[in-house]
């Protein structure tokens, strides 16, 4: 016998072996594992590195004043609250849109590789690593936010208006992305990992 719990609404069952089966409260299917979990997470975190880069590069924000265009990068901004010295603002940009992202992208990229290619991280890191990035995860869309409000709110034709540019795109994705990467890992691998290596 073999218990095993629904990942939905979690559920204990008591079975023969880990055939799927549909629970009796909530209708989920119930696996062992989500099924290619790690394949789908991993892939999801290598499209958001390769939007990670234009998110950078291009322009967040295209500010129109009196007829002018003006655009500028997630960097550029912190460059410029830098030399009016907002240095809070500057430093919450920073970490917000550049930092969070940086470090969930390498952490789970780290947590992928290392299962993948079977080295010798402690499992209990592992598992830090990835509830770390579930924790600071819901701060980096702080720049999005800041965007769409901005350019919802002010409006006025010609003589003033904000618009989000293609990095607020590409950034959007970038968050979109590893939070579904790290919603589709069924962290339950990292354990089977160490047991089928036998250690």
């Amino acid at each position: 016998m073999v218990l095993i719990s629904c990942k939905n609404c979690h559920k204990v069952y008591e079975k023969e072996d880990y055939t799927p089966f549909v629970c009796d409260r909530c209708k989920y299917k119930v696996r062992k594992r989500k099924k290619n979990s790690l394949q789908i997470s991993f892939a999801l975190v290598i499209s958001a590195m390769f939007l990670y880069i234009p998110a950078m590069v291009y322009p967040i924000m295209d500010i129109t004043q009196l007829g002018v265009d003006n655009e500028s990068t997630i960097i550029e901004g912190i460059i410029s609250f830098l030399d009016y010295k907002d240095y809070f603002i500057a430093l919450v940009i920073l970490v917000a849109s550049v930092l969070i992202p940086l470090i969930k992208l390498v952490g789970l990229f780290v947590i992928f590789l290392s299962l993948i290619i079977s080295n010798k991280m402690e499992n209990r890191t592992k598992l830090m690593i990835y509830k770390t990035i579930e924790l600071i995860g819901k701060w980096s869309m702080i720049d999005i936010y800041v965007v769409a409000l901005l350019a919802s709110i002010v409006q006025l034709g010609e003589l003033f208006s904000i618009k989000g540019g293609l990095a607020a795109t590409s950034f959007t994705l970038v968050v979109v992305l590893t939070m579904i990467a790290a919603n589709s890992f069924d962290t339950r691998i990292i354990w089977d990992k160490k047991e089928n290596d036998g250690k």
